[in-house]
């Protein structure tokens, strides 16, 4: 929401979280750059958003000032876009409505693993409705649009999602039922967007990944349009890098360790983007040596 501001309160973190004129979090950045100016779009879901920390922490603020550094007497912009709640495709419509405005000369694209699977659904959680992007040919269709809107939802609907937003106590049981939720978890089917671990895709993860790749073609095809470098930044998930959380999730959902590999993910998409030329900045093997040089010290919240 633009020019909004809010807490994130739970027991992990309370971080005040401020958004711009134009939806992003941060300052106001202006559209024209600077001369010499070197400009960096970053796209990306709650992950990229970062609210677990305060802004000056970002990632992309770091990146911004190491970049700083290393290039003195030229000025460095960062613009992060990160939005909770997006997919890839949600994230290819930032680029082309938003992020191109800002004549970045790099985009990063931050891929999560529950990508694939959200890229071909029409609502995403109890965020809301969400575009679709369908194959046609050897093209994209753009379909749920007018995306459903808040007035489109229940009363009991919209009074809840008002009080997660200015209740703290509606915050708080939210997170008390969501960590009940994960601790009676153990047993069930796995949940569809943790699937894309599975060696073998079924149908509906085959047509998962066939829509992903078509997104990243078009983002590559945009991008180079614009006189912008593509990357996308692969974000590992605990169970990559701790190898018992990964036996404990294979272990809560029953799974067979033989039909299952937490290298499925990352292997499938380096090959999407070795076919499309996308430079693929794969984190994973940097966190599992950061974890395994200090394993008293935790990558990742424990519940978030």
């Amino acid at each position: 929401m633009p020019n909004s501001r809010g807490h994130h309160r739970t027991p992990e973190y309370e971080v005040l979280e401020s958004i711009n004129s134009q939806g992003v979090r941060g300052p106001e950045y202006p559209l024209r750059k600077d001369s010499g100016e070197y400009r960096i779009a970053v796209l990306g879901d709650s992950f990229a958003e970062g609210y677990t920390v305060g802004f000056d922490r970002l990632f992309s603020e770091i990146l911004k000032k190491k970049l700083q550094t290393a290039l003195p007497g030229r000025r460095v912009e960062v613009i992060n876009f990160g939005t909770g709640g997006y997919s890839t495709d949600q994230e290819l419509l930032c680029f082309e409505r938003d992020a191109v405005r800002y004549a970045p000369d790099a985009t990063v694209l931050m891929f999560c693993v529950n990508d694939p699977w959200f890229n071909g659904q029409s609502r995403y959680y109890n965020r809301g409705f969400k575009p679709v992007f369908e194959p046609s040919g050897d093209s994209l269709r753009l379909t749920n649009v007018p995306v459903p809107t808040m007035a489109d939802r229940s009363f009991f609907s919209k009074t809840k999602d008002w009080l997660l937003v200015n209740s703290v106590l509606a915050q708080r049981l939210k997170n008390l039922r969501d960590n009940a939720r994960y601790a009676t978890s153990k047993g069930q089917a796995v949940p569809d967007e943790w699937r894309i671990y599975q060696k073998e895709n079924d149908g509906e993860m085959a047509a998962a990944w066939q829509v992903t790749a078509g997104i990243l073609a078009r983002l590559r095809q945009k991008t180079a349009a614009a006189g912008s470098e593509l990357a996308v930044f692969y974000i590992p998930e605990k169970t990559e890098v701790y190898e018992a959380d990964w036996q404990e999730f294979l272990a809560s959902y029953r799974l067979d360790a033989g039909s299952f590999g937490p290298e499925v993910p990352r292997q499938r998409l380096a090959a999407i983007c070795d076919s499309l030329q996308i430079t693929l900045l794969d984190a994973q093997p940097v966190f599992k040596e950061k974890a395994a040089a200090d394993p008293a010290t935790p990558l990742y919240f424990q519940h978030d």
